[in-house]
């Protein structure tokens, strides 16, 4: 066989074909010449079976590892009496010191970010509560708005349009009498001292 045939051989890398029988009658023929000359193509078919061996074999295997009995608890005892002694008071204290630190600093870390949500819930509500005070104000400023337009326009109804000072001697009449009403109301509640 010429070199460059071996090559070509070698280039198509036809050894796991090889292996799975998927070559015809005369390229397994030309592939079997071919590894009697070609070293690392023999060491490749090698690897290549030992491969598919192991691969079979872990495949196949039922994976059920015996465990003794008691083997959790073997295992407890043997890590506590193994740590037993292995750290002294300094290290136990270097290690709660470190922990306390890193607690501190996410417990800060956790009220930095809470701290932000907070104000900003405090923020939406205050400006909630000053949105309904505003609107409240509006209300009251514009139904006293509203009362003394109502107001001028009866009276310039009633008593220019008129012509009389009756209506108008009711109304003060009505006045002190409510005006008289509220002193004497003050007078008995005791509120003056």
């Amino acid at each position: 066989m010429s070199a460059t045939a071996q090559e070509k051989i070698c280039e198509r890398n036809l050894i796991a074909a090889y292996v799975d029988g998927e070559l015809d009658e005369n390229l397994t023929k030309l592939f079997e010449d071919h590894l009697e000359g070609c070293a690392p193509c023999r060491a490749e078919l090698r690897a290549h079976r030992l491969f598919v061996c192991e691969l079979d074999a872990a495949l196949t295997d039922s994976g059920a590892i015996p465990v003794p009995a008691e083997f959790s608890r073997m295992v407890a005892a043997r890590a506590s009496t193994d740590m037993r002694g292995v750290r002294n008071r300094s290290e136990h204290r270097k290690a709660l010191g470190i922990s306390m630190v890193l607690a501190l600093g996410a417990f800060a870390l956790l009220g930095a970010t809470a701290r932000d949500s907070v104000f900003l819930v405090a923020g939406k509500f205050l400006a909630t509560c000053f949105r309904v005070a505003g609107f409240v104000s509006t209300a009251v400023y514009e139904t006293i708005a509203g009362l003394a337009v109502i107001f001028r326009v009866l009276s310039r109804k009633v008593i220019v349009e008129s012509g009389s000072l009756g209506p108008v001697l009711v109304l003060l009449a009505v006045a002190i009498l409510i005006l008289s009403r509220l002193i004497s109301h003050y007078h008995r509640t005791g509120a003056t001292e």
